[in-house]
């Protein structure tokens, strides 16, 4: 057996059932489309970065059609042509002023699209979540959409350029938010981030993952005490969440166990300062 055989009769022991597929030939279109027919839909894909810039500005200085390879595009009803993977190359070949490029055409509305870029990329470390998490907002699905409905509700965007710090009201911790929504409820989430941002408006970096998490399971564990969230409110306005980390950080160190969850026992001291019954 050659390496290619013997690694994909690997890849199929691994899975029990295989999917039906059908061939190539009936599920693509190989064509070569005008570049100003392409688009992007901002529904689910990526801004570009600075590094995304970066990789572009390479890709024009080292252009090779070898390299290139054909788009994925997605066709919809209305004749619109929909670039689902190959963002950086389109846009590399209109800095080169390439007026048409090779492209494998499907049929698919947004959901279909919004779910092939998910799937192109799930596999991929260069993707970050938040571009995932707008990808399945669009593509529909119930957990994603719950998400982006409460950072509606609470005015909290989640447009925020790679490799810039977090504005007031930014987030990135999408992923971070629905693990907590299931392990804590909506809820507790919801009042955990209404009751951090009242506490700091205005901080930049506030909503990130570590103090979100150390939040919720705060709240949580004062809501399930039946304490009211005044004193929390109060400790938070006092609170340097820098400090708090690194605090969590040395009990890491010394204990193990997982950051925000130190981070959480840290605000509960706090919480706890000068109270007769704590909070457990």
């Amino acid at each position: 057996m050659t390496e290619v055989e013997t690694t994909a009769e690997a890849a199929r022991n691994r899975i029990k059932t295989l999917p039906e597929v059908i061939s190539a030939q009936t599920a693509l279109e190989l064509s070569f489309e005008a570049i100003e027919d392409l688009r992007i839909h901002p529904g689910y894909q990526r801004r570009i970065s600075q590094q995304g810039l970066a990789r572009i500005t390479k890709m024009v200085q080292d252009f090779s059609w070898s390299r290139f390879g054909a788009l994925s595009v997605a066709c919809d009803d209305d004749g619109n042509r929909w670039v689902v993977d190959g963002q950086h190359r389109l846009i590399a070949a209109r800095a080169l002023r390439i007026t048409t490029v090779p492209c494998a055409m499907t049929r698919g509305d947004l959901r279909g699209q919004a779910g092939d870029f998910v799937g192109i990329n799930t596999v991929r470390t260069t993707v970050a979540s938040i571009d995932k998490f707008r990808a399945r907002v669009a593509q529909g699905d119930k957990v994603a959409l719950k998400v982006a409905k409460m950072l509606e509700d609470l005015e909290i965007s989640t447009d925020v350029p790679a490799g810039h710090g977090l504005k007031p009201n930014e987030t990135r911790a999408v992923s971070k938010l629905e693990k907590l929504m299931s392990s804590t409820g909506d809820g507790v989430v919801f009042t955990a981030l209404e009751t951090l941002m009242d506490a700091q408006p205005g901080q930049r970096n506030l909503l990130t993952a570590f103090n979100i998490e150390a939040t919720v399971i705060c709240v949580a564990r004062m809501l399930e005490a039946k304490r009211p969230l005044e004193r929390l409110d109060t400790v938070l306005r006092e609170t340097d969440f820098d400090t708090i980390k690194e605090e969590a950080a040395q009990l890491l160190k010394l204990q193990g166990g997982q950051l925000a969850r130190h981070g959480t026992e840290r605000l509960l001291a706090r919480v706890n300062k000068g109270l007769r019954e704590k909070v457990a």
